[in-house]
């Protein structure tokens, strides 16, 4: 016991300042979201592929590009381009005679910003790598990138990546000011760590885990000391006095939910350490596409013209055997799965493609009926899926569900009973999007709030009491 009061009692002093910073930086983090620009809003307001300038076709694209396993068709200043990724990085090439296309200026880069927003620009910055809302690593294929800022009133910016010419990330003065007191703390999103996803993931895991013990460290003691109190001469609560007594007493009544929202946090950064990915087996990755390539004869450049119409951009993929493509921008998403038996298109995938593909992958298993899901469903929202996604049953010797994309029928998501745990242990528990408050935003923010506010207050007599012991005043308590 002596032992475990001193890892207590000094770890405590050690990250009661980040137990306290997490909880206020989670309570900002509830109202404010960190900057982001939907995939529906980039389709939406991107630039126009204008068909009549596409003369390479899909598969002569991939094949200049080095065969690369993803491939979008964008345009790109004015030049349709066909843009993959080739060593961590995005290549783009013409659409016109498949040269590879050099970066974009600043002047470019302006130009796209303000088509895409319908402002002028009024300053363009230096092409740079990182800073604080391009730092995550899906950015890296596509940096450097030039931050355009528009002419609003609300600080508005927009990042256009040098060398794919799509507009990525949009923030504003409002947005960033809320950020660096919400999630920037919160997630230890500072550039010179974050950059090094490696560095930065062990350093919050581990800071993360003591943090945890030091507060299943922090119950036991703090049940014992209460047990023994009860049990003495004149039976108290706790034994403690002045700001000891207050943070006894605000761990015995919040200590659990402190356990538990910390604990969450924590599982946020397991990244399949402890629980499974949700990512299908490569074998049945490949299998569900019957093919790994997804450029073939099977889309001619004509096809693409067509599709092209009033699109941003057109996504290449391939299900069941069959080369899929997506086309989105200002009229919705159009589809083109050119099959074998003859084409196929409409506004989504035809699910017999997507239930062949599923028996491809797992040729043993009895597949059941696909099901829309709504975006406020609880594994929508903590595995950050589209609205509409298409969840399937595997029924096999140990069950599992299937989440198929509704448009290009890309598999998405394998949920097993451990994915689902992690799900409800993570995302449920530190955000309240339990089935019957994910679609009570109101309520959930309320109640979250709650629970929030006491374990600041919690941490702060921490804070106060780690002050005192540091600085050798002991007028703390017994």
């Amino acid at each position: 016991m002596r032992l475990l009061i001193l890892f207590h009692r000094w770890v405590g002093v050690m990250l009661c300042l980040m137990f306290a910073a997490w909880f206020a930086t989670g309570a900002m983090m509830v109202f404010v979201a960190f900057p982001s620009l939907p995939y529906a809003d980039r389709a939406a307001h991107g630039e126009v592929i204008a068909p009549g300038k596409i003369s390479l076709a899909a598969r002569e694209a991939a094949a200049r590009l080095g065969d690369p396993d993803d491939l979008r068709l964008v345009s790109r200043a004015g030049h349709a381009a066909y843009v993959g990724t080739r060593e961590g990085r995005a290549v783009a090439v013409s659409a016109v005679d498949g040269h590879e296309m050099a970066r974009l200026d600043a002047g470019q880069a302006a130009g796209i910003a303000s088509a895409f927003a319908q402002v002028p620009a009024a300053s363009v910055s230096r092409p740079f790598d990182y800073d604080q809302w391009v730092v995550h690593q899906q950015f890296d294929p596509l940096r450097p990138f030039y931050r355009v800022r528009l002419r609003e009133g609300d600080g508005r910016d927009l990042y256009v990546s040098s060398r794919t010419g799509e507009v990525v990330q949009q923030t504003r003065r409002l947005e960033r000011a809320a950020n660096w007191v919400g999630s920037v703390v919160h997630w230890v999103y500072y550039v010179p760590l974050r950059r090094s996803f490696a560095a930065w993931d062990w350093t919050v895991w581990i800071g993360g885990l003591i943090g945890l013990t030091s507060v299943g460290a922090g119950l036991t003691l703090g049940v014992r000391a209460s047990l023994k109190a009860r049990r003495s001469a004149r039976p108290s609560p706790t034994p403690f006095r002045g700001l000891l007594r207050w943070h006894h007493l605000l761990g015995l009544a919040g200590g659990l939910f402190v356990f538990a929202w910390i604990g969450s946090g924590w599982l946020s950064m397991d990244h399949a350490r402890l629980f499974p990915s949700g990512e299908a087996s490569p074998a049945a990755a490949a299998a569900y596409r019957s093919g790994r390539v997804p450029f073939d004869a099977q889309l001619a450049t004509t096809d693409l013209k067509s599709l092209a119409q009033g699109a941003s951009r057109i996504e290449f993929g391939r299900v069941a055997g069959c080369a899929v493509a997506t086309a989105a921008g200002r009229g919705g998403q159009r589809i083109l799965a050119a099959c074998p038996k003859g084409p196929r298109s409409g506004a989504s995938l035809p699910s017999d493609l997507i239930v062949t593909a599923l028996h491809a992958a797992w040729p043993n298993a009895r597949i059941g009926a696909l099901t829309a899901m709504r975006a406020d469903a609880p594994y929508v929202k903590a595995e950050g899926l589209p609205d509409g996604v298409l969840r399937a049953r595997v029924e096999m010797a140990t069950p599992f569900d299937v989440f198929v994309h509704p448009a290009s029928g890309r598999l998405l998501l394998v949920m097993d009973r451990r994915r689902a745990a992690y799900d409800w242990l993570y995302y449920m528990v530190h955000t309240y999007n339990y089935p019957g408050l994910s679609d009570r935003p109101t309520l959930r923010k309320t109640l979250l709030l709650v629970p929030l506010s006491l374990g600041f207050a919690f941490a702060m007599t921490g804070v106060l009491v780690a002050w005192r012991r540091a600085t050798g005043n002991r007028a703390i308590g017994p």
